[in-house]
């Protein structure tokens, strides 16, 4: 209908009728346009948001993850401590004598948990990083995907100290008290120290295990390593867990500003 419009008025020379639908036209298609591209807005905007709250909820799972290992490392830095204290005062270890026995292999345990990175690697992997309109976002979602990436490299320098510490400690236990341990326990975890601590066992027998540790003289010497790997672990926990606690309070100050 327009163009006939358009076409009579160009017959007729009718050149103020020729301008006006041709305005008309021209506004049509920038109206058109013009709600088209807010509705595609609108959409990214709404995915956006999706992409951002499920960045939340990652990084919670991370922080729950990275509060535990805290924890963890510390019990164990604890068990590392322990040992060091019955090099000094052997009767030590009879006032506490599981943790005593468990502490002279789970004292090297690391724990290293793994990021969640399902909504990071979607967003990389489709492109949909575009959505995210902050730069800043984005370079602390960078910083704290790459810091812990980066960190890995590491753990092929912990396994090996690991290994050679079961290896030096084998045999300071007995079989019947490795047996106790992890039957009752696998392996000490925060929630169960006040339980171990309790805990009685033949002094008979722990003496034997001093006995065996103070003559081990590799394995005393080793201990100072065994407590650095501890702390070394904790701390690189604690930044990590300093990094998730930050993101996620921007991540949450950037989802309330985004318009539905």
């Amino acid at each position: 209908m327009i163009i006939k419009r358009v076409a009579q008025a160009l017959r007729n020379q009718d050149w103020f009728a020729f301008v006006v639908e041709i305005l008309v036209v021209i506004i049509g298609l920038m109206l058109a346009f013009q709600l088209d591209r807010w509705w595609e807005q609108r959409g990214d905007r709404a995915q956006e948001a999706q992409y951002v709250a499920r960045l939340i909820v990652d990084i919670g799972t991370d922080i729950e993850a990275f509060e535990y290992a805290v924890d963890l490392q510390t019990v164990r830095l604890e068990m590392a401590d322990l040992l060091m204290d019955v090099v000094v005062d052997p009767e030590v270890a009879t006032h506490r004598p599981v943790e005593f026995l468990g502490a002279v292999l789970q004292s090297t345990f690391l724990y290293t948990p793994i990021l969640t990175t399902h909504t990071f690697e979607d967003l990389r992997s489709t492109g949909n990083m575009r959505l995210m309109r902050s730069s800043g976002i984005k370079d602390l979602l960078h910083d704290y995907y790459g810091y812990e990436a980066n960190q890995r490299q590491f753990h092929a320098i912990w396994f090996p100290k690991e290994i050679h510490h079961l290896k030096i400690a084998s045999g300071i236990t007995s079989h019947e008290q490795d047996r106790f341990i992890q039957e009752n326990w696998v392996f000490f975890r925060p929630q169960d120290m006040e339980q171990v601590r309790d805990a009685e066992y033949d002094l008979d027998s722990v003496r034997a295990s001093v006995e065996r540790f103070l003559g081990r003289q590799e394995f005393v010497d080793w201990l100072p390593q065994t407590r650095q790997m501890q702390l070394l672990q904790i701390r690189r926990n604690e930044s990590i867990l300093e990094k998730a606690n930050a993101l996620q309070e921007k991540l949450s100050e950037y989802l309330d500003s985004i318009e539905p």
